[in-house]
């Protein structure tokens, strides 16, 4: 071989190189802080709703008492939050009240402090203005935390007044693992049907989400008297709630009176003959935020845990 040719080769060797670097270096920035790296393949097996959950380090194990830093997604752009995670039992009365407002935020300073660490571990924790606001005290200590409401779900007709805020965009199912490891919080489900526009088979799974609900519409229309309409559709959630390798979908009907809106949500559930319907309007009510918990591969949904 030339030296032209050695010349050639060792200028292509760069170049590769830079290029597979600068690749690693795009998925680094964009791979989200917060999320696990350790996780096992039996653990993602167990909970294979998740698809990524969030590495929280349990300074009160006993309490679910934990600290955070996570990206948060905000129109596009992602900011380091530092954050309280405070879980309640699941099932518990507690836990349906709390809905997902698991997440208290706090200074990166104090997130890094071991002394911050120790205020947390035994102290009393209380809560004023359903929740928005938690107080820690220990000893003649104390501090009070505002909640950071995360994911925020802006419908879709609302999105430029208030926009989403998420750990993934809403692109995937996002799971705190409890601290002994037997169930998972589902704190995050994806919403495939907001970005415009839709490929060839989610466009598929929408239109599927679109035959049932109009079914439904169809019969809730006639109930109240009041029209229905699919206007929050696209809002609609996709998790694998069943295990089964398939996603399901939440959606929500309402009716199309001004002001006095009544509303249904539905879950279909997967099966081998296509997809079940079931009411579950009590879950989670006309607002957004969506949350559960897992055991294994059996999911509850929001005050329907109980």
């Amino acid at each position: 071989m030339d030296k032209w040719c050695i010349k050639r080769v060792s200028i292509f060797i760069v170049l590769f190189t830079a290029i597979i670097l600068a690749v690693g270096a795009y998925a680094a920035d964009n791979e989200n802080a917060g999320f696990r790296k350790d996780v096992s393949s039996a653990f993602k097996e167990r909970f294979s709703l998740c698809d990524e959950f969030l590495n929280v380090k349990w300074i009160d194990k006993a309490r679910s008492v934990g600290i955070l830093k996570a990206d948060i997604s905000n129109n596009n752009i992602r900011e380091p939050h530092f954050l309280i995670v405070y879980l309640e039992k699941p099932g518990s009365k507690a836990f349906a009240a709390r809905g997902n407002g698991i997440f208290y935020e706090i200074s990166e300073k104090q997130y890094l402090s071991r002394d911050f660490e120790q205020f947390l571990r035994g102290a009393h924790y209380s809560f004023s203005r359903q929740n928005v606001f938690m107080t820690v005290k220990k000893g003649k200590r104390s501090e009070r935390f505002p909640q950071e409401p995360v994911p925020f779900e802006a419908f879709v007709t609302h999105q430029t007044e208030f926009p989403n805020r998420s750990f993934s965009d809403f692109l995937k199912t996002i799971c705190v693992a409890y601290p002994d490891g037997k169930r998972v919080y589902v704190v995050e489900a994806k919403k495939p049907f907001i970005k415009i526009p839709l490929n060839d088979q989610t466009k598929q799974a929408y239109d599927t989400v679109a035959r049932y609900a109009q079914e439904k519409c169809n019969d809730f229309a006639k109930a109240t008297k009041a029209g229905c309409n699919l206007n929050y559709l696209k809002d609609s959630y996709a998790l694998d709630s069943n295990g089964d390798g398939t996603d399901d979908f939440i959606f929500l009907i309402s009716d199309t009176k001004n002001g006095k809106e009544q509303s249904r949500r539905y879950l279909l559930l997967s099966s081998k003959d296509g997809y079940a319907v079931n009411d579950i309007s009590g879950c989670l009510g006309f607002g957004r935020f969506f949350y559960g918990y897992a055991d294994s591969k059996s999911f509850r949904l929001g005050r329907c845990s109980r």
